[in-house]
């Protein structure tokens, strides 16, 4: 079946931090976004699982181990990564697309064109959430705006 959101960021945190670990910030920023729209959710696994029933979704730019440190290796890193994620969005066939990190929105474009799929696809970038409190809120007041628009859309 064909991933209705998918989200998209930068890379992985770590090998022992991960979003579908429960133990980050983005996917408490992401849990926090659709519990906005849908109410809270009692447990962490009842939050995966609901996010899976609506075929949401996390991918990565990129998928190895990124410097964090050397914005130049980051920005190469970053571009020798657009082929593979155009490979996984042509298997995934999103309807939507949430860029996590306004920074890798030119690098998710060009692999939305190498995959072919509709430029609306894309709904929008939001910040990542680190660095500011601000970001934290913008990025899940932005992606609590998508899902409300995804349910408008759904029901119309």
């Amino acid at each position: 079946m064909a991933i209705e959101i998918l989200l998209i960021t930068e890379a992985k945190s770590s090998d022992t931090k991960s979003f579908y670990n429960c133990n980050t910030v983005l996917y408490r920023c992401v849990k926090s976004a659709f519990e906005m729209q849908f109410g809270s959710f009692e447990t962490n696994d009842e939050f995966l699982a609901f996010f899976r029933e609506m075929n949401c979704e996390l991918d990565y730019l990129v998928t190895a181990e990124i410097s964090r440190t050397d914005m130049a290796t980051r920005r190469n890193q970053r571009s020798e990564s657009v082929d593979s994620l155009s490979e996984r969005l042509k298997k995934h066939q999103p309807k939507y697309i949430i860029v996590i990190m306004k920074d890798i929105e030119k690098y998710v474009l060009k692999a939305i064109e190498k995959a072919k799929l509709p430029r609306e696809a894309l709904l929008t970038s939001v910040p990542f959430p680190a660095m500011s409190e601000k970001n934290r809120i913008n990025c899940a007041l932005g992606i609590s705006e998508i899902l409300s628009d995804f349910v408008k859309n759904q029901t119309d």
